[in-house]
């Protein structure tokens, strides 16, 4: 990868671990890191084989995951405000694709201590997957 693309990928990643939780939206991606929208797009789609917006709820839905093992008995909508998720179905459906099991079910084994930690599936790995440890190392 091209050191000036890797920056922009760091810096960006480091952006986002920071303002996860907040109303991220491409220009404000984009100009942050002082690119065009455009370019973002391609360099996500070479970078993680995936647009920017599906890998910020991939790592948003992350982060949902270690609040519910941590605070389990908080109530979901808080724990999806937090996050910067509204709860809406393609959040838990993206879940259900990562995790192999429903939000709702995840909390009940936190609350229950009987199941797993979930993790996500070989098959829903970034493709690349440096920038999912790029968005780990700065969270």
């Amino acid at each position: 990868m091209d050191p000036a693309d890797a920056a922009v990928m760091r810096a960006l990643a480091l952006y986002v671990a920071e303002h996860y939780a907040s109303d991220l939206r491409m220009p404000d991606l984009a100009s942050h890191v002082h690119v065009s929208v455009r370019t973002l797009q391609n360099l996500f789609h070479s970078h993680c084989g995936e647009p920017p917006l599906k890998a910020l709820r991939r790592f948003r839905l992350h982060q949902l995951n270690s609040l519910v093992l941590d605070r389990p008995w908080t109530p979901l909508r808080e724990l999806y405000r937090l996050c910067g998720l509204t709860g809406s179905v393609a959040d838990r459906d993206f879940f259900l694709e990562i995790y192999g099991l429903t939000i709702r079910e995840h909390q009940e084994g936190a609350r229950l201590k009987s199941t797993p930690v979930p993790s996500p599936s070989a098959l829903t790995e970034f493709p690349k997957g440096e920038l999912r440890h790029m968005l780990k190392a700065a969270a």
